[in-house]
């Protein structure tokens, strides 16, 4: 039992938007976002631009690429996607 909670925390931990603030290029704050990985959505960066900047916010990048990587000797690709913003 105490496995499976451990697991679920770990997994909810990595699921986590954790914006980056820095000084935007308005002068106004802004955030960089890492929107790929395990749990993770565009749809959830949208949701955490939306609460870090509740007056509204303008995009300064929001990429998207394809990358690949070995893993148990096979090589997979998956979505890397970032969001970058500046609350208004």
């Amino acid at each position: 039992m105490k496995i499976g909670l451990a697991l679920v925390l770990l997994l909810a931990g990595c699921a986590s938007i954790d914006p980056h603030q820095f000084v935007g290029p308005h002068g106004k704050v802004a955030y960089s976002m890492k929107c790929s990985g395990f749990g993770r959505t565009l749809d959830d960066c949208y949701k955490a631009a939306g609460e870090i900047c509740p007056s509204g916010y303008s995009f300064i990048d929001n990429s998207s690429d394809t990358v690949a990587f070995a893993t148990n000797g096979k090589l997979v690709a998956g979505a890397r996607r970032n969001m970058t913003i500046e609350c208004n």
